[in-house]
């Protein structure tokens, strides 16, 4: 599947279910208090993996976005160049950190696991998968911010941002891994052009 756009729609599709996955693994609509540990561990490293490809699928569609010119508003009281771009339930997705497209982060939250032992609480994952799960519902919105930073970025004279391959992706299911596998070159074709536009 070489279509950017079409990339993204099924990489979205297939991600979506991933996290449907994940809601019936951790019972969330029961939204329980606490969570068995390994459960709450595999729930993690489950979300750490997903929020990877969530991002980068976001970029992607961000980079084949061509958004009008920034209107800047009298009454404004800031520059465009300051506008928020970070929503209070999908903060750390939306900004691009240095991490945003780096490698496997399924450290999030693993080190104090193997120092305790009992059941964890389960409302910071529940908080997590349902961040991502409200940037699916809307992608489009979250990579329209993205591409008004990208573009700041780049006016900037900053680097392009680099996607290193993921780990570990013979742990999911299959689309889902050969989606994973496919997006660090994908978004280096997408970004060649970062030095040379206007």
């Amino acid at each position: 599947m070489t279509n950017p756009t079409a990339f993204v729609t099924h990489g979205i599709a297939h991600a979506q279910r991933a996290l449907a996955n994940v809601a019936v693994m951790t019972s969330a609509h029961l939204n329980p208090s606490t969570l068995k540990r390994t459960l709450a561990q595999r729930a993690r490293a489950e979300l750490a993996r997903l929020e990877i490809i969530i991002r980068r699928l976001l970029v992607l569609m961000a980079l084949g976005l061509v958004l009008p010119p920034v209107t800047i508003r009298a009454s404004s009281g800031h520059h465009p160049d300051t506008e928020r771009v970070e929503t209070k339930a999908s903060g750390r997705l939306t900004g691009l950190a240095p991490r945003v497209l780096g490698p496997d982060m399924d450290r999030d939250g693993l080190a104090t696991a193997a120092r305790s032992c009992g059941p964890v609480q389960a409302a910071p994952i529940l908080a997590r998968l349902a961040a991502l799960q409200e940037l699916l519902a809307a992608p489009e919105a979250h990579a329209k911010r993205l591409a008004r930073t990208l573009e700041r970025q780049r006016k900037a004279g900053e680097a392009a941002p680099m996607a290193l391959p993921m780990t570990r992706t013979h742990r999911m299911p299959p689309e889902l891994g050969a989606i994973a596998t496919a997006l660090p070159e994908l978004l280096r074709t997408a970004f060649k052009s970062w030095e040379t536009s206007g």
